[in-house]
């Protein structure tokens, strides 16, 4: 698409990246018919999303006999009309994964599932994307294709473990101003426990925040620059 977007790839993978929970529309395997569910959501580095559901679930159950679905998040206004809030919906096919980075990063999402996640009937799946449909209001309504949105990130990926492990230890005093000065949370304990492109997770005990980038990173050097801008006004 020539010009430029009313809607930007970054903001809609924002909005997933923000997105605790997500509505998850499947095929039911008799029918077809499509059948939507109340889901947590994470992402991977790269920002695709990945979920954590049992075979007891009707949803899994059809993914397990057609992994096409579509999820959808959204942001609600605190008031007034709930369709004038953003919205994204990615469509694609959904595929098991036994990453661990990304079992990581969704429990790093969603810590209350870790006295779950290892049970039998359950797994984690991720989403790869196909395209996705955004919408932010009035004549803000853009469908993108999926390198738009999602846009390898295969260097900070191989870093994250790295960097998280950094900055928890050599760096514990810059993480706590930035659950402090820039998140508002009350001080101490905090760690950082998950790195993406876009911002990283804070954890403490069953707390979760997320601290946003300003713009997304892809590199070493520039996520190494990324935190230092984020420290410099959280030391006066």
């Amino acid at each position: 698409m020539s010009g430029q977007r009313s809607f930007s790839g970054t903001q809609a993978r924002r909005l997933l990246r923000n997105a605790r929970t997500a509505t998850l529309a499947s095929l039911n395997g008799d029918d077809g018919t499509p059948y939507a569910s109340l889901v947590n959501v994470a992402t991977d580095v790269d920002g695709c999303p990945l979920v954590l559901v049992s075979t007891l679930a009707w949803h899994t159950k059809n993914l397990l006999a057609d992994p096409r679905a579509s999820l959808m998040v959204a942001e609600l206004p605190p008031a007034g009309d709930a369709l004038t809030g953003a919205r994204v919906t990615v469509m694609g096919r959904f595929v098991k994964t036994d990453d661990l980075q990304a079992a990581r990063r969704y429990l790093a999402r969603h810590p209350q599932a870790e006295g779950y996640a290892g049970f039998g009937d359950f797994a984690f799946w991720r989403l790869e994307p196909v395209r996705a449909h955004a919408v932010a209001g009035f004549g803000r309504i853009e469908t993108m294709d999926a390198d738009e949105v999602f846009p390898s990130a295969d260097e900070m990926a191989g870093l994250e473990d790295s960097a998280i492990e950094h900055l928890n230890e050599d760096h514990a005093d810059a993480v706590q101003r930035y659950a402090e000065k820039l998140l508002d949370a009350t001080p101490g304990g905090w760690k950082i426990v998950a790195i993406d492109t876009d911002g990283a997770h804070l954890r403490r005990g069953g707390d979760v925040l997320r601290l946003a980038f300003p713009e997304p990173v892809y590199t070493a050097d520039a996520l190494r620059e990324m935190f230092a801008s984020l420290a410099r006004p959280t030391r006066s």
